[in-house]
């Protein structure tokens, strides 16, 4: 677990992907993702936040599909199966030197450049309220439909 400005807030905890396990419970809950510079990258939800974070740390390349004669080059053409975040890692190509475009990319990037912060909830619903103000203050580069690469 992670003690900075951002984590000791009281209603937040904060933890490496690698520690989704030890400290994430199988409950409704907020999520938010951030590179160690602190630069906002994803909020989400889960029903099963574990579940959902874990998803979202195995990145997979078979879990983005390509439809049919598309391009992988084109965010329309590809869609995610299970990991909005793999999606939009994947089409922001390179961060920090790591190839986002390679699952283990994605995997090494998330592990080591980047922390969760969680806070469990009553209910989804709950969450999803918390999580709408946050995507409404446009914080968060990845939501909503994955742009190419600028």
């Amino acid at each position: 677990m992670m003690t900075n400005a951002a984590c000791d807030s009281g209603t937040m905890t904060c933890i490496r992907f690698s520690e989704i396990e030890r400290y994430v419970p199988a409950l409704p809950g907020l999520y938010e993702i951030y590179k160690d510079d602190g630069a906002a990258l994803k909020v989400g939800i889960g029903v099963n936040l574990r579940k959902r974070l874990i998803q979202h740390r195995k990145s997979r390349q078979s879990r983005l599909i390509l439809r049919a004669g598309g391009d992988w080059n084109n965010p329309a053409d590809v869609r995610s199966a299970q990991s909005i975040l793999a999606k939009h890692l994947y089409f922001a190509g390179s961060i920090d030197g790591y190839d986002l475009r390679a699952e283990a990319g994605r995997q090494a990037f998330l592990e080591e450049r980047c922390y969760i912060r969680f806070r469990i909830t009553s209910s989804r619903e709950e969450a999803r309220s918390l999580e709408r103000v946050l995507e409404a203050g446009g914080a968060f580069p990845f939501q909503g439909r994955v742009n190419p690469e600028r």
